[in-house]
């Protein structure tokens, strides 16, 4: 099947989508960074995020994005990325386990308050509701 026709997002260039986003040659070029970044990891094993990218000039979102994926973990090194709410550290998502389970707890107390506002809204519109007398002339 065909990709679309686009302009790739790294060089501008016209190329037919097939997947990847990006051109054939942006695309190899990301191949390649990205076997840089595992040799530098391969040889310096308790490197952190900030050190490849200085290192590799490789960006932070690349090197999450192989970690999620378990990149590093097939050459034997275990890295993780910091929790963007607590930088604790983790090996896949945005936030850590315990970020998540407060933030659902902190929806689910917010959904209870407000089916609670609801429903006294719901008691104090029908207050009112009762049989009322027509005034006769």
């Amino acid at each position: 099947m065909a990709g679309k026709i686009k302009n790739c997002p790294m060089c501008g260039k016209l190329f037919n989508d097939t997947g990847h986003k990006v051109c054939m040659d942006c695309y190899d070029q990301i191949l390649e960074k990205e076997r840089e970044v595992v040799a530098y990891v391969r040889d310096h094993r308790g490197a952190k995020i900030p050190e490849i990218c200085e290192a590799t000039g490789a960006p932070a979102g690349m090197i999450k994005k192989m970690i999620r994926e378990g990149r590093f973990e097939q050459i034997g090194v275990k890295m993780t990325y910091p929790c963007e709410k607590c930088g604790a550290p983790i090996i896949s998502g945005k936030i850590c386990q315990q970020c998540e389970e407060k933030a659902r707890s902190e929806l689910q107390k917010q959904a209870s308050l407000q089916a609670a506002a609801r429903q006294m809204a719901k008691v104090d519109q029908n207050r009112g509701q009762g049989f009322r007398s027509k005034e006769r002339d």
